[in-house]
C-alpha cells in the first residue's frame, strides 16, 4: 500500500465484533463477497439491510478505543470489511483477537490515537502507509499513526498470511515447515 484516498465512516460508539456481523450470519462461509452484505448490521439501523454499509462507499473506518472488541474471534468481521472495500481502519486501540485476524487477512488496522475526535463521517481522508500520516482533506488537518511493522506490511502486501506463506514456499524462502 502506498497512498490511499477515500471517504470515512466514524464510529460514534464502541464497536463490538458481535455487532459488526450479527449472530445469524456467523455460520455463513468466510467470504468477503458474502460477509460484506451484512457488515455493521448491528451497529446502526441504516446498515441493517443487505449491503447497507457497503453501498455507502466508505473507504476507511475511524474509531475510538478497543475497535471490534467483544471477546470472540469472528473472522467474518474482517472479511466483511474487506468485501465492503474498506482500505484501512484507524482507531485509538483494537481488540487483540480482531487485530490478529486483520493481520492474518491483510486488512490494515492502524493505531491513531483520538483520530475519531477530529473526523466526521463523510470526511475525505488520505493515508500514506510509508509515512504513517493520515490527512483529513475535508478539514485540512492531519494525524500520525503508529507505523506498520515491516512483517505486517509484507503480509498485507501479499493479501494475507496464507498468501504470504504460499509465496515463501514457492520462492524457496521456506524449504521445510517441519
Amino acid at each position: 500500500m502506498a497512498i490511499e484516498k477515500g471517504k470515512c465512516w466514524v464510529a460514534k460508539n464502541y464497536v463490538m465484533s458481535f455487532d459488526m456481523i450479527i449472530q445469524k450470519f456467523w455460520t455463513s462461509p468466510i467470504d468477503p463477497k458474502e460477509n460484506c452484505k451484512w457488515v455493521m448490521a448491528g451497529i446502526a439501523e441504516e446498515f441493517n439491510q443487505e449491503n447497507g454499509f457497503k453501498n455507502k462507499g466508505y473507504s476507511f473506518i475511524v474509531a475510538g478505543h478497543n475497535f471490534a472488541g467483544g471477546g470472540k474471534s469472528i473472522e467474518h468481521c474482517i472479511t466483511g470489511l474487506m468485501g465492503a472495500n474498506i482500505k484501512a481502519v484507524f482507531a485509538t486501540s483494537f481488540a487483540r483477537l480482531q487485530f490478529r485476524n486483520a493481520i492474518n487477512y491483510g486488512m490494515p488496522f492502524i493505531t491513531a490515537r483520538d483520530m475519531n475526535l477530529g473526523c466526521e463521517t463523510g470526511d475525505e481522508l488520505e493515508y500514506d502507509s510509508s509515512t504513517g500520516i493520515i490527512k483529513n482533506i475535508t478539514k485540512g488537518t492531519q494525524f500520525e499513526s503508529v507505523p506498520v511493522a515491516p512483517f505486517v506490511a509484507e503480509v498485507s502486501a501479499e493479501g494475507g498470511l496464507m498468501n504470504f506463506i504460499r509465496k515463501k514456499i514457492t520462492d524457496g524462502s521456506i524449504k521445510d515447515l517441519h
